[in-house]
């Protein structure tokens, strides 16, 4: 009787869990670009975006209005940016100091949108939605 019991409470938990989204939730392009922030881009803008040895990214949405330019920022860093696009980057033309390694040969397309996404939402003040559809990412359903 208590192995059956034991097994109907596994069972309980796993449909609560299914319910609640278990799966999906860690398939999420907000956690997934939380998981991409704190694995490469905290050691330089922060644990909390604050900034450090890269800029704060409390502007980040300000800096690029559009998401397809800070996709492509994150994707070619500084050293390519200026192969491409200049000595400057941003809304502002603010010039470039600092070295923003690219991540484009390390992180996935994906990966790349979903950690834009998440600096846009989490330090950049702008509403989840609009971030996840200018980024290119939905949320699983």
């Amino acid at each position: 009787m208590i192995r059956r019991s034991h097994a109907l409470v596994c069972v309980a938990l796993l449909f609560l869990l299914a319910a609640c989204g278990g799966a999906e939730a860690s398939d999420s392009p907000l956690r997934q670009g939380r998981e991409v922030y704190g694995n490469i881009c905290s050691a330089c803008h922060g644990s909390n975006g604050q900034g450090g040895i890269g800029p704060a990214l409390a502007d980040v949405a300000k800096t690029f209005p559009a998401c397809d330019e800070h996709v492509e920022w994150i994707t070619l860093g500084s050293d390519q940016w200026k192969i491409v696009h200049g000595d400057t980057y941003g809304a502002n033309d603010s010039p470039i100091e600092q070295v923003m390694p690219g991540q484009g040969a390390t992180l996935s397309a994906e990966q790349i949108k979903a950690v834009a996404a998440y600096e846009r939402v989490f330090y950049g003040g702008m509403d989840e939605g609009t971030a996840l559809d200018e980024c290119g990412v939905s949320t699983p359903g």
